[in-house]
């Protein structure tokens, strides 16, 4: 079915909705937003849970809603805003070198570049797929993509290390990491329990950490990639370094990794 507005033939096929941005900044054409799943009181059904949106962050990044239909410019009270939907082809916010038909770049959660698309996340809602050769990585622009439907991808999240402390990564959704050299000690990270079965989570080490690791520990000990060892804890430091994880009956499963050392 052809969700577009009946005009030119070079329009292309969107799934439109009109909802209330909470914030009060300005959006860009493409910019994504996330559904404020948690508005209101907890112990009362409310449907504006499916009409009110915020910029993503890593508490509502599994609730990704769509992209600026058009830019805005901010308004301190927030407003209502047009965004196009999952399965909709569009413009997306790129900050990235975009090949046409060729990977995917997902939305971000939280910093300076929320709402942009500048990453490779996991498939499913929030990521989309390059319909335009355009190298983006050097100023942000307009990318034309499509919108993946299906699951959730959690979006991706970017953090840099910290010496000797600890820092919270989003459940779920890619954390990619920016190294540093951390003389001290390592940097550790509790990875809570997934919040529900088959939920993903990858790190993935953009620059090397120096000196030290992450560390980081489950709150539930999981299990190792050869299927039966605990998975107590995993660590990271070289670039390109990679760790997947899937939760399976409410534990985290590791399904693949390059370099991550498992214990």
């Amino acid at each position: 079915m052809n969700f577009s507005i009946d005009g030119h033939l070079k329009q292309a096929p969107v799934r439109v909705a009109w909802v209330w941005f909470e914030g009060a900044t300005a959006l860009s054409e493409g910019q994504g937003v996330c559904y404020n799943y948690d508005y209101g009181t907890d112990s009362v059904a409310d449907g504006r849970r499916g009409t009110r949106v915020e910029l993503p962050s890593t508490t509502n990044a599994r609730y990704f809603a769509g992209v600026a239909a058009r830019d805005y410019s901010a308004v301190s009270t927030g407003q209502m805003i047009e965004i196009y939907l999952p399965g909709s082809i569009c413009n997306v916010l790129a900050k990235a070198n975009c090949d046409f038909d060729a990977g995917l770049i997902t939305c971000e959660a939280g910093g300076t570049y929320a709402g942009y698309f500048r990453y490779a996340g996991f498939e499913g809602e929030g990521s989309a797929v390059p319909l335009q050769d355009v190298d983006r990585s050097g100023t942000a622009g307009k990318v034309l993509a499509k919108l993946q439907e299906g699951l959730p991808s959690g979006l991706v999240e970017n953090v840099t290390v910290v010496d000797d402390d600890a820092i919270t990564p989003m459940v779920g959704g890619v954390t990619y990491l920016t190294g540093a050299d951390i003389t001290t000690g390592h940097c550790t990270a509790a990875l809570a329990d997934a919040v529900y079965e088959g939920l993903r989570k990858k790190f993935y080490v953009l620059t090397e950490i120096g000196t030290n690791d992450l560390v980081v520990t489950p709150d539930t000990a999981g299990i190792q990639l050869d299927g039966s060892s605990a998975l107590a804890s995993f660590s990271l430091d070289s670039a390109d370094e990679e760790i997947t994880l899937e939760s399976c009956s409410g534990i985290w499963v590791t399904r693949g990794l390059t370099g991550a050392t498992e214990a």
